[in-house]
């Protein structure tokens, strides 16, 4: 008897083997439709991120362009800009540097003719003594001031007694062209 159930149990495990062995290739092919369908839908999803990540980097590269063509712009104003202020300042340069060399000029003849006023020894300056310094005071707004300008530059070849004689001398110019701006402002002239 323990033959007998011994070959039922073999022949059980001999049909279970072979259901087995016809249920495997089913199992197969559906785990590998289910791989298949998995492989599909991560693909899709791969493909879908793929595809939001290349809209993203076509979106940046767009804008990057617009940048880089608004930075072409702002460099070529900027460019522009720096040009103009270059041209500005060199114009600037020059008009002051003729300004400065001719009010040196005209400072210079200044104190040049105080100088040959205390040399000549006159009571007053002469005429060509008086209008080299008023062509000086003339290029300068306040009168006073360029008197003062035209005395501090005197000052270091003058003696101390000299000094008071040429003060005398400048503030008596300064008050003769305040006088003839002011005759004429009177009769409708205007320096």
């Amino acid at each position: 008897m323990a033959n007998f159930f011994g070959k039922g149990k073999y022949a059980d495990m001999e049909k279970e083997n072979k259901r087995l062995k016809e249920e495997l290739p089913k199992q197969k092919a559906a785990l590998q439709r289910k791989y298949q369908q998995a492989l599909e839908n991560e693909r899709d999803r791969q493909s879908q991120q793929l595809a939001e990540k290349d809209k993203r980097i076509e979106e940046l590269q767009a804008k990057y362009k617009g940048e880089e063509f608004r930075h072409q712009q702002d460099n070529q104003e900027k460019d522009r800009i720096i040009r103009q202020k270059d041209s500005i300042i060199n114009d600037y340069r020059e008009r002051i540097g003729h300004y400065l060399s001719t009010l040196s000029e005209l400072l210079r003849g200044a104190v040049k003719a105080v100088l040959d006023y205390i040399q000549d020894g006159y009571r007053s300056f002469s005429y060509r003594q008086e209008c080299d310094v008023k062509r000086y005071m003339n290029s300068q707004s306040d009168k006073e001031e360029a008197a003062g300008t035209v005395f501090k530059a005197s000052l270091p070849f003058l003696k101390s007694d000299e000094c008071e004689k040429v003060k005398g001398q400048l503030s008596y110019i300064v008050q003769d062209m305040k006088e003839e701006r002011q005759q004429s402002r009177s009769r409708g002239f205007h320096m």
